[in-house]
């Protein structure tokens, strides 16, 4: 078993590189994917590296290959070590028609283009640990996508991992136990979190992201991934915004947390924020949802809900009512790929290890894997500040 000094060694060495293999051996579809995953437009790349927009074109549509000496350029301005560029390692291809975007109104293309360079990032770390640590395998029942409609493709997911009629408690745990690969961004990245959550099923695993914008509340968050299932199974292709899509997803997931067959009984015959308070801690969905519901039951009149929406504005806007964290439901925060690579570290692959396989920096890999970085931080005071310190 490689001891920790041997690893550092092996991937400090990765980095003392053969210039001309690696322009050799270049590969497009690595600069495409990392100047997505930096949010930079060829035009602005090429300003930073010096050369021409039309060069930066041409490297990424193969037509030509940079040269040895621009690399490391390349490389210090998208944030990746220069052996990243070299063709030989499995790459995650997902375009714009193969992944759904929660919030596609306000995000532009290059933001998008940034989330699916993460949720390709997200599978090739996936795949990279399926070599050391065996997974669960992807269980979800067979839909027929013409022919079902959001509620029963709700019911028959239920039924296929045995739910009943119970709340889904750990519902992240539980999707994660069925081969869902689900991820939360512990960065503040401003560019993908305006994105809220995106996911696909054109890889080997479905990939689900959630960013924090997302996170904020746990019943939010909760309906996002219950959405992100629903698009997963129903909607083969996606169609970026197709609002009848998004309505299906949102069907599938107001059936999924909350049946009707439970809760229509359950809900109150007027706008009692009490009772439904307490329904939304049971049954782990937001006070919005459970309104909706009351609308959709017609167990109360349209303008009982929208006076309902009001009152519980009010109450968030005095701070009375708050969003609850993620962190304080068991089973909710994702730990499939952090576990698998826990367990590949006690096989002697550890993160530096799967860093190199990756060609990426160990900080990537920390990012996609959703680990914080425990090592403490250095701060430095400049010498106007010295006196401050003590």
């Amino acid at each position: 078993m490689r001891d920790k000094n041997t690893s550092l060694t092996l991937f400090a060495s990765s980095r003392d590189l053969d210039l001309e293999t690696v322009a050799g051996a270049f590969d497009p579809a690595r600069l495409t994917q990392a100047r997505a995953a930096a949010g930079l437009s060829k035009t602005k790349l090429a300003s930073l590296v010096g050369v021409t927009p039309a060069a930066i074109g041409q490297y990424e549509s193969q037509v030509a290959k940079p040269r040895r000496d621009l690399l490391p350029a390349l490389a210090r301005e998208l944030h990746v070590p220069v052996d990243y560029f070299a063709t030989g390692r499995p790459i995650g291809r997902v375009d714009g028609s193969q992944a759904h975007f929660r919030s596609l109104r306000s995000t532009t293309a290059r933001e998008r283009s940034k989330a699916i360079s993460f949720i390709e990032q997200v599978w090739e770390l996936t795949f990279a640990l399926e070599k050391k640590v065996q997974f669960p395998d992807v269980d979800l029942p067979a839909i027929d996508r013409e022919q079902t409609d959001p509620v029963s493709a709700a019911r028959q997911l239920r039924a296929h991992w045995g739910l009943g009629h119970k709340p889904v408690k750990h519902l992240v745990a539980r999707a994660e136990s069925h081969g869902i690969v689900v991820s939360l961004l512990t960065m503040a990245n401003q560019d993908v979190a305006r994105v809220g959550a995106f996911s696909t099923s054109h890889l080997a695993r479905p990939v689900i992201v959630i960013t924090p914008e997302r996170a904020r509340s746990v019943f939010v968050y909760r309906f996002t991934v219950a959405h992100e299932i629903g698009h997963i199974l129903l909607h083969g292709e996606a169609a970026p915004g197709d609002q009848q899509q998004e309505r299906e997803a949102d069907q599938f997931a107001a059936e999924f947390l909350t049946p009707h067959s439970q809760i229509v009984n359950l809900l109150p015959r007027s706008v009692n924020l009490a009772r439904l308070d307490e329904l939304s801690r049971h049954w782990g969905v937001s006070i919005d949802s459970l309104l909706l519901r009351m609308k959709e039951a017609g167990t109360v009149s349209e303008a009982s809900v929208r006076r309902g929406y009001q009152k519980l504005n009010q109450l968030r806007s005095t701070g009375l009512e708050t969003p609850e964290p993620v962190s304080a439901y068991p089973g909710e925060t994702p730990s499939m790929l952090s576990e698998a690579a826990r367990l590949a570290d006690t096989t002697g692959f550890t993160q530096v290890d799967l860093a190199h396989e990756l060609r990426w920096h160990p900080s990537r890999v920390r990012e996609v894997l959703g680990t914080e970085d425990t090592r403490p931080v250095l701060r430095l005071l400049d010498g106007g500040d010295a006196s401050s310190g003590a």
